[in-house]
């Protein structure tokens, strides 16, 4: 499960006093007044307490962490929510890869703050391109505001969310992105104005601010999206492609899809079986997630019998729950339900060490090590010997057989994605690199079929273009208008869904009915 810490009941008795707020330098009376009622090396003890646990936790633990309560409770008032910030910043290290999901976690269980007192932290972080220009800024405190700005514009969409992205902070982030030169630092802020973009006036503003430079600073970022040799600068590619292709398109440009030869990918990653806000790359094999809920996706090819392999290249450490899905397994992405959740998937997570299935993970061997960025994971399904077997560079988990106690057939590789996660899938378009050597096997790329409409990863905006000056047939689909209405949902009765969109349902969208049967209509 993708969902961390849930938000519970704060202890009825937590008392704590303070010096004055710490950032990495001192402030002055001037920078900031008020009454401080916050010990800071408290604040700083539990941030850091949290950021230990944000990988290991499991959603099956009933109560979230103490030290997550308490955070909660401080954050209450504004004081205390400044603090709180205060610590992210500055005891986050860099080179924890878990810091941006532990920032994450902490602002999505906290109050939300009023506009008042996201200006004043503004103020606080002393935001401006200068200091940037003059390397005046600490590496790990820059990616940790960039990561407090962008959760922020996420959760505070509209006015808020304008009035935080004030001159100074637009020249801040651009700053970063453009003269940092420090990968992790562009892939964050450009991150934070992925997400100030969520309201339209900063858009605007911000696709202004790019097209004022000489040459546009995300066509020279995006080259690094097939970067090898440094993990981190190829997630600044993989983002700066998808910005372009979906945020901040370029006059003249041709979008990515219109330019990628898909002539030999006959499976990829379903760009119309995906949740909400998972990003996909233009080839449709890489998948990123940048939002705090839990997105999955499924593969195009759908595995009925014999023995099928794929394997996923890791390109970030954190939280992923990769392996098998059917239909019927649903993406609930703001309940932190993904692949592996439910009783018609399975999946291993290499990061917490645990296969997952029906919401109950299982440890696995503690030799196996947690997984590193270019490490291999392998997938295998053998439905003739009833196994599904995992490997982490060639290195095999116990064979599992749950999901074949209620799923005989209809399999397809599927993923979860906590935030800030990214990885590539090989469905045998390239060489395995462990391929399993005790069974015949098939890959999906040697017998799949795509038409060319199905192989395109069209950006949602171009989609939803076309979409609009599209002519809908009485008979489509009153979800997606893709697909004739062939559904009729039991026992509620209910009509006008496609059996694409049916099998992600599990209520009627008309009555909230429960799903019991779903019967196919002669068209």
């Amino acid at each position: 499960m993708g969902d961390c810490c849930c938000k519970s009941q704060v202890p009825d008795v937590f008392v704590y006093t303070s010096p004055p707020v710490q950032l990495a330098e001192p402030l002055s009376d001037e920078q900031y007044h008020g009454p401080q009622k916050v010990d800071s090396a408290l604040v700083d003890q539990l941030v850091l307490e949290t950021l230990s646990i944000a990988a290991s936790r499991l959603d099956t633990e009933e109560e979230s962490p103490v030290s997550l309560m308490k955070l909660h409770m401080i954050a209450d008032k504004e004081e205390g929510w400044i603090q709180m910030m205060s610590s992210m910043v500055n005891v986050i290290p860099v080179e924890d890869p878990f810091g941006p999901t532990a920032i994450s976690i902490v602002l999505d269980a906290c109050p939300l703050p009023s506009k008042e007192t996201v200006m004043k932290l503004s103020q606080i972080f002393q935001l401006s391109a200068q200091r940037i220009r003059e390397r005046k800024y600490h590496v790990s405190c820059e990616r940790n505001i960039c990561v407090i700005l962008g959760c922020l514009a996420e959760k505070l969409v509209g006015p808020n969310s304008i009035a935080m992205l004030s001159e100074s902070t637009l020249e801040y982030l651009f700053g970063l992105l453009v003269e940092a030169r420090e990968a992790g630092l562009c892939l964050y802020s450009l991150i934070a104005l992925e997400k100030f973009a969520h309201t339209m006036e900063n858009k605007i503003v911000i696709k202004k601010k790019f097209e004022s430079e000489k040459i546009h600073p995300l066509l020279k970022l995006e080259e690094y999206g097939n970067f090898t040799e440094n993990y981190l600068w190829r997630q600044v590619g993989f983002c700066a492609n998808w910005a372009l292709d979906n945020l901040f398109p370029i006059e003249g440009r041709k979008m990515s899809y219109e330019i990628q030869d898909m002539s030999h990918i006959n499976a990829m990653l379903n760009s119309h079986d995906v949740s909400e806000y998972l990003k996909l790359s233009p080839k449709g094999l890489e998948a990123r997630c940048d939002s705090f809920s839990f997105e999955s996706v499924r593969c195009t090819f759908q595995v009925d019998d014999g023995c099928w392999y794929y394997e996923v290249m890791i390109v970030t450490p954190g939280v992923m729950q990769i392996g098998w899905a059917t239909k019927n397994s649903h993406f609930l992405s703001d309940e932190g339900f993904g692949i592996g959740d439910d009783l018609y998937s399975l999946s291993y997570d290499g990061c917490r060490r645990l296969v997952w299935y029906n919401a109950k993970p299982t440890f696995v061997t503690p030799l196996l090590k947690s997984w590193q960025p270019g490490d291999i994971l392998g997938c295998l399904i053998d439905l003739t010997s009833k196994e599904v077997i995992f490997s982490l560079n060639g290195n095999r988990l116990p064979a599992y057989n749950d999901i074949f106690e209620t799923n005989r057939y209809g399999f397809y590789a599927a993923a979860s994605f906590m935030a800030y996660q990214q990885c590539h899938f090989n469905f045998g378009l390239e060489p395995f690199r462990y391929p399993p050597d005790d069974r015949l096997f098939a890959a999906f790329n040697d017998f799949g079929e795509l038409a060319e409409d199905q192989k395109k990863v069209i950006p949602k905006r171009v989609y939803l273009e076309k979409m609009r000056n599209s002519s809908i047939h009485e008979d489509s689909c009153t979800l997606c208008y893709d697909d004739t209405a062939s559904c009729v949902l039991e026992p509620c009765g209910h009509r006008g869904f496609c059996s694409l969109c049916t099998s992600l349902l599990r209520d009627c969208p008309m009555c909230r009915g429960e799903i019991i049967n779903v019967r196919r209509e002669q068209i």
